[in-house]
């Protein structure tokens, strides 16, 4: 019951943040974006070494990759090795890093794409991909209110690698020309 009560306050705070949101939105793909923001459940140590995996990859492409991992305990390993935050820097009502500078400061960065890697649909890295101002979201498909501009169904146990390659996919349908895009 006091978990049901969290989750209304938590989509009441989604909502309310949606009905002011205001982002200049734009069609980027992995190869058109210069800044992308990667924010991922680094929970699972399988998860986060294909979410860091891929961070490296988009590094070698000559991307700017800001990454940011949320570690769903109040104690993260020592050595992550990249920015993250903690269950222990959230509002316990509504699940809001309020308490995290770095989560604080990822959700005002003005990316050119935001992906969001959150297969178990963590409510922190749902509420920081509502805040961005990204230009362009992509993110799980969910019931939680957001403005992801793409959301890809990944079966359960699949991980960012399989979610990246279907993003590359239909992404790659996109063509982009003189700062607008239309599809093929």
């Amino acid at each position: 019951m006091l978990e049901s009560i969290r989750i209304a306050f938590f989509r009441r705070a989604l909502r309310n943040l949606l009905a002011t949101q205001k982002r200049h939105r734009a069609t980027h793909t992995p190869a058109s974006a210069r800044n992308i923001g990667l924010l991922f459940d680094a929970s699972s140590e399988q998860f986060r070494r294909e979410a860091l995996e891929y961070g490296k990859k988009l590094e070698k492409s000559g991307k700017k990759v800001q990454l940011l991992g949320f570690f769903n305990t109040k104690q993260p390993p020592t050595d992550a090795g990249f920015d993250f935050f903690t269950l222990k820097e959230l509002n316990w009502w509504t699940f809001l890093p309020v308490k995290s500078e770095k989560a604080m400061a990822f959700a005002k960065e003005k990316f050119d794409l935001l992906v969001c890697l959150n297969p178990e649909n963590r409510p922190a890295l749902e509420w920081i991909a509502v805040s961005s101002p990204a230009a362009m979201k992509i993110g799980p498909a969910n019931e939680l209110p957001n403005d992801f501009d793409l959301q890809l169904d990944i079966p359960q146990g699949k991980g960012p690698q399989y979610f990246t390659e279907q993003m590359h996919q239909y992404l790659a349908k996109i063509v982009l020309t003189n700062g607008s895009s239309k599809a093929s």
